[in-house]
């Protein structure tokens, strides 16, 4: 069985997610919190899935206000090549308010992936550390 068509199956589902992902935003839901992604560098940081199900757009999470655990993928370059890094953590945070817009900034330092989730007002609500990285 020739290798290269399975290669070719992952890289692309990363584009056609990441072409998905070029339409505008939409409008927040006043009645929901609205979490916003920013990572630094080359990456990309992805939504993946609130309390366990899906997201339909990995740019953001919206979710009933209350706790949630939000699910994030980071895909890293590595080195200057075409080497990437995928990251898989979580963020737990049991006070989400409707129509309140949350930030979830993801960090990298070294080999240590992180991710802050701040408020409307700039204060550090949660974190999330401990990514587990496996090369993409």
């Amino acid at each position: 069985m020739n290798a290269k068509p399975l290669l070719l199956i992952p890289a692309l589902s990363l584009v056609l997610l990441l072409s998905a992902c070029a339409g505008p935003m939409p409008q927040p839901d006043p009645r929901e919190a609205w979490i916003s992604l920013e990572e630094e560098g080359p990456s990309d940081l992805m939504a993946e899935r609130v309390d366990g199900k899906n997201v339909d757009d990995g740019r953001y999470f919206e979710v009933q206000p209350g706790a949630h655990r939000l699910d994030v993928t980071l895909f890293e370059e590595v080195g200057g090549d075409s080497n990437q890094v995928d990251c898989r953590g979580h963020v737990n945070y049991p006070n989400f308010q409707a129509g309140e817009h949350y930030k979830l900034v993801e960090s990298t330092l070294g080999t240590e992936v992180r991710a802050r989730l701040f408020d409307a007002q700039g204060k550090q609500v949660a974190s999330a550390h401990g990514f587990e990285c496996m090369p993409g």
